[in-house]
């Protein structure tokens, strides 16, 4: 232990001796430097900033700048708020519409209009618009989605070559649909969600944030004399008839309505009180994700009693901001009326949701651009009024009408644009205190933070106050506390004992880490509004509704009955929609290692699709992903052991295939007919730990990717270029981080130095330990050293250092991907991916082999009695088509963090990717390599960790290290190989 702390301590002390002296070198003390680049050119005299910043590199497309360069939207309509609405509209002739180069855009007829077409070709559409007068414009846009995808359009807007304000980086551009069909019975007596259709058309639509922060469109203040309007393409190609400038509409309050109401003799309606379903009107929806849900109070319409019933609209998918859906009902006669909603919004702490209420796509008051919709736990009838309890009134001609509710944030909009604010002071002040301390201050040094840092004290103060009023404004919105409401309080006492005692501060740097991390969680929570609703009433003004809320024998009851169904109901089994008129020839038994949704979402499809063309029905088990192993205790061994096994099993731990392979309990799927046309739809490698004696045991369902993640604002303010060879980030790159306080991550993965220097883990027979070669000892050697020369971190949190600046480069995989893109909003757009840097081989080219991205695969059990009908099925599920479609269904239903990494090439290409990012895995596909699977070979992970804690952790001599790691491997292959007959126990090593 001692030496392992006298070790990190000496690599902790050469890092701080070489920033330092680096800070010298640029403090001009010391002016040049003599030290070899590392390429075998002559350094000396070269001064040290150049040196470090001298190499071909990668230049970082950097759009947006500093971060303090554009205000957000709101900043910007706060600027301008007194400047007047323009008079002035003007429609954009298409012809005057350019792309590409400034060519003029082709015109072409597209679902009855003259159209141009907006694609990644083109790159943007631009026009030229002569403003006769200073004043704030909008822009309005017909448009029409080229049909085959369920992603929206995006695009980026750009007024004489800037962003106006950061929101214009990220226009969306909606789909719509609705379901296709009624929910069907499964087996089980559940109704299934129906699939979900596009509504195709044409839209009109004006320019807004994709948030849901604003509750109008962007205003946009325009200068008299001409502007140059650039649509910079990002997502999916789209038609576009109309581009119009026009000036902002003024929303009227209810009470000016009221007046017109008057003014024009319009009475209360006298007709019938209309009630109509939430779940049954919906008629369209501008996120696939909204569906019908389940809800088992015993007063919900319909009950849903001890199965499961479809009877409400809404709920947690419908959180995020701008979704929209739109109802349709009917009115009998000519009048005003009332509208009143059953309604329940349990979630959110005790905080308000809030939402768009909109009559034929037109917000009639202002009180309806956020309506507020307090937290209850009980389902409610709630008539739309206003504070003082009165109902608004709201003029309906006889006839078909719609009503839309859009996804708004209210007084809860202030919290979350604070939050975002103080998030950003927060990264600047750890950015800064780790440019003078580093990434670990020591906690008995006095760094002068207030003195070294201009402003650090008034940022802190600055928050302080933030948090106090975010306390003040969450409790005014709840009748009771919120838990974040107590987590301000928690940071402000905290910041507050810091300016007391500056001293503390680099021992408190954890906590105002934890207070970023704090403040970004509720960032992302409070941007979650959910609503579920039953049902609408359109009624009489003067008319007394009941609002009847189920009591607790109700419930009791409904509680008895689903005890006792559980009894006859089987919960494991996945229930089947199979029409009755599908001939079965044969049933084959699959488990899955996934989620239940996840699981009826493949059973719903191969109902739809699979089963009715094939005559293979399926029966799906659902079990947990630690069930479906070899090696352990569980049902999948058990039921191997038994005699029980299923014919498939979906969802198999990357080892495991060849593990079942060596017991002969699965199929060799290589000897499959058409097993070749399925092996081209993977990465060739992600087939290789699955390969056994000249066998394929498996087939890949997902897969991983390794690439290089950055910060293109923090490497674009300090002249950062990306590596493209590991030596340019040894030799510049990594000096450059450590004289700026920085660092570089990386995951410890092994397999990009031994494949780059020419090694393998194990002899061409698998028998043994090929790391005992001197291409191995070189990758273990520069492995090694990554960590003891360079300084890199052993063990770190690189998705919060990614977020704080702390580590602006590193290594990371799929997972990583996902997190920044979902759970780290406050760097959005300001990160992204390179390839890995490799080797520069003679020829020219660079070596990015890597591996780890083989994930979970599928197999067929030997005691299957049915393995063609079990190979047709996995053909099935491999395909693109349908992993396309299995991708969407589960992104809808569960969101974005739920992307599903198909190991389909085609359908992994579908999603919803930035063309950027997927130019940068494809090339990393090129270079994938994987580690084979041999008998025995489960502890040679094990046994490279071992090596690698005693050269980085203990000090051992690499060489020392790698040889005993080789000769434990070597005893264990042996000894598993004596143990199945492989080879005899006196034969020769």
């Amino acid at each position: 232990m001692k030496d392992r702390k006298r070790n990190v301590l000496s690599r902790r002390f050469t890092r701080v001796l070489a920033v330092l002296m680096a800070a010298a070198l640029l403090g001009g003390s010391l002016p040049f430097v003599s030290l070899g680049a590392g390429d075998g050119e002559d350094t000396e005299g070269v001064p040290l900033r150049d040196k470090y910043s001298g190499f071909e590199g990668q230049d970082i497309d950097w759009e947006y700048g500093s971060s303090s360069d554009i205000p957000g939207y709101k900043q910007y309509s706060k600027e301008y708020e007194s400047v007047l609405p323009g008079t002035y509209e003007q429609e954009i002739p298409l012809e005057s519409l350019r792309g590409k180069d400034q060519s003029a855009l082709a015109l072409t007829e597209y679902e009855g209009r003259s159209a141009v077409l907006s694609d990644q070709e083109g790159q943007y559409i631009e026009f030229e618009a002569d403003i006769p007068q200073d004043g704030l414009y909008r822009i309005e846009m017909d448009y029409y989605l080229e049909t085959g995808s369920s992603n929206s359009g995006k695009r980026a807007l750009y007024i004489d070559g800037e962003y106006p304000f950061t929101e214009s980086g990220d226009i969306v551009f909606y789909r719509y649909f609705q379901d296709k069909g009624e929910p069907a019975l499964n087996s089980l007596g559940d109704e299934t969600r129906p699939a979900q259709a596009e509504v195709p058309g044409w839209r009109t639509t004006q320019l807004s944030d994709t948030s849901g922060l604003h509750d109008q469109p962007f205003s946009l203040y325009l200068t008299a004399g001409k502007h140059t309007v650039r649509f910079q393409y990002m997502r999916m190609d789209m038609y576009i008839a109309g581009i119009r400038l026009v000036t902002p509409d003024e929303i009227s309050s209810y009470e000016q309505l009221k007046q017109q109401y008057e003014a024009k003799g319009y009475k209360p309606a006298q007709g019938e009180t209309v009630n109509f379903q939430a779940e049954l009107t919906a008629v369209e929806k501008n996120d696939p994700t909204l569906r019908r849900e389940n809800d088992g109070d015993p007063l919900v319409q319909p009950a849903s009693g001890t199965t499961r019933r479809l009877n409400v609209m809404g709920a947690y998918r419908w959180r995020q901001g701008n979704q929209s859906i739109t109802w349709e009902f009917e009115v009998p006669e000519d009048g005003l009326y009332k509208i009143g909603l059953c309604e329940k919004q349990s979630w959110n702490d005790g905080l308000p949701s809030y939402r768009q209420i909109a009559i034929d796509g037109q917000v009639p008051f202002r009180e309806m651009l956020e309506y507020k919709f307090e937290y209850t736990t009980k389902w409610e009838l709630k008539e739309l009024s206003g504070e003082d309890g009165i109902p608004y009134e709201f003029y309906l001609t006889k006839g078909t009408h719609q009503l839309t509710m859009t996804v708004k944030f209210g007084d809860i909009g202030e919290v979350i644009e604070s939050i975002n604010e103080d998030n950003q002071i927060l990264s600047d002040i750890l950015l800064n205190i780790t440019l003078i301390a580093g990434s670990d201050p020591d906690p008995n040094y006095d760094y002068g933070f207030f003195d070294k840092i201009p402003g650090l004290k008034s940022q802190m103060e600055y928050l302080i106050a933030s948090m106090q009023k975010k306390y003040e404004l969450v409790k005014g919105l709840s009748d009771k506390v919120p838990a974040m409401a107590n987590n301000f309080l928690t940071i402000k006492s905290q910041l507050e004992g810091m300016v007391e005692n500056p001293y503390s501060i680099a021992r408190k740097v954890g906590d105002l880490t934890s207070s970023q991390e704090s403040l970004s969680n509720w960032y992302l929570s409070l941007q979650s509004a959910p609503l579920v609703i039953d049902y609408f009433k359109v009624g009489r003004p003067e008319e007394t509704w009941e609002s009847k809320t189920s009591n607790i024998l109700q419930r009791l009851g409904v509680t008895a009955q689903l005890f006792l169904s559980s009894f006859r109901k089987d919960y494991d089994n996945v229930g089947s929609i199979l029409d009755d008129s599908v001939e079965i020839k044969e049933t084959i038994n699959v488990w899955i290692a996934r989620g239940t949704e996840w699981a009826e979402v493949i059973k719903e499809m191969a109902d739809e699709d699979f089963t009715p063309r094939t005559g293979i029905a399926i029966n799906v088990n659902v079990l947990p992903a630690s069930q479906l192993t070899a090696g352990n205790v569980n049902a999948l061994m058990l039921s191997i052991t038994s005699g029980k096994a299923p014919d498939v099993a979906l969802g198999v731990d990357v080892t495991s295939p060849v593990e079942f392979a060596i017991r002969d309990a699965v199929y060799d799927l290589s000897k499959m007919e058409g097993f070749a046309e399925v092996k081209d739809r993977f990465v060739e490698a992600t087939l290789t730990p699955y390969e056994y004696n000249g066998g394929v045991f498996a087939i890949p369902e997902t897969m991983d990717f390794n690439v290089l993640f950055y910060r293109k604002d923090i490497l674009s303010q300090y002249g950062i270029q990306l590596p493209q060879t590991r030596q340019q980030l040894y030799d510049y790159v990594m000096p450059a981080l450590y004289q700026n306080g920085m660092e570089y991550y990386f995951a410890r993965d092994f397999t990009q130095f031994l494949f780059q220097n020419g090694g393998e883990f194990y002899t061409e027979d698998g028998l043994k330990s090929a790391l005992d070669t001197p291409e191995a000892f070189r990758a273990f050697k520069e492995y090694t050293e990554l960590f003891t020369n360079y300084g890199v971190p052993e063990v770190a949190n690189f998705y919060q250092y990614m977020r704080s600046g702390i580590m602006p480069l590193g290594v990371g995989n799929f997972n990583m991907y996902m997190q920044l893109s979902v759970a780290a909003p406050e760097i959005a757009g300001k990160w992204g991916i390179a390839p890995l840097p490799g080797v520069m081989r003679e020829d020219g080219t660079i070596d990015r082999t890597a591996g780890a991205i083989t994930a979970q695969g599928d197999v067929i059990m030997k005691q299957s009695q049915h393995p063609k009908e079990s190979w047709e099925f996995l053909k099935w599920w491999s395909s693109t088509d349908v992993q396309t479609r299995f991708a969407r269904e589960v992104e809808a239903l569960m969101g974005a963090e739920a992307r599903w990494n198909t190991a389909n090439k085609e359908a992994f290409l579908n999603l919803s990717w930035s063309e950027a990012d997927i130019e940068v895995i494809e090339e990393q596909w090129e270079w994938a390599e994987e580690t084979p699977v041999v008998l025995g070979g489960y502890f040679t992970s094990r046994h490279l960790t071992n090596a690698w804690t005693s050269v980085v952790i203990s000090g051992m001599d690499v060489r020392e290290a790698l040889e005993q790691a080789v000769k434990d491997i070597n005893r264990e292959l042996r000894m598993k190989q004596e143990e199945y007959g492989v080879i005899k126990h006196d034969d020769e090593e």
